[in-house]
């Protein structure tokens, strides 16, 4: 892979918004995924969870959409209200996207080119204990 892969964790799920909000903070951008290759491998690391990417019509990273993956009858834009993207994944690792509401909470997964460092912020005033980690992937 030629990124770097970030998971943060503040103890609490951000809207699409935010979280791509703190990518960008962080000198990074929300997920973008290329290839069923990259999904697997990211599945790998996230089973059971559901996590922003930054597929929104085009990738955050400006590149055009070469991979989805979505699930059956999506997407479906909700009541018209579903407009940002998310990666479900089970237990056993299967993976497929559903678009959801952005103002929605979900974890998320930052990415910044290999071998550049993300920054870290300032931590803003934690609601609970143990508010910040940074999980790293390559």
């Amino acid at each position: 892979m030629k990124i770097t892969l970030f998971t943060v964790d503040f103890a609490q799920k951000k809207s699409w918004q935010a979280a791509r909000e703190d990518c960008l903070a962080r000198g990074a951008d929300l997920l973008s995924i290329h290839s069923p290759e990259e999904e697997i491998f990211l599945s790998s690391f996230s089973k059971g969870k559901t996590k922003w990417i930054g597929l929104i019509g085009a990738e955050p990273d400006g590149t055009p959409v070469s991979h989805t993956n979505w699930g059956h009858g999506e997407p479906n834009n909700h009541n018209g209200r579903e407009n940002c993207v998310e990666m479900v994944t089970t237990e056993n690792g299967t993976s497929w996207w559903n678009d959801l509401n952005c103002d929605a909470h979900q974890d998320w997964i930052c990415m910044i080119a290999k071998g550049k460092k993300p920054i870290i912020p300032p931590e803003p005033p934690s609601p609970a204990p143990g508010a910040s980690a940074i999980s790293y992937y390559q």
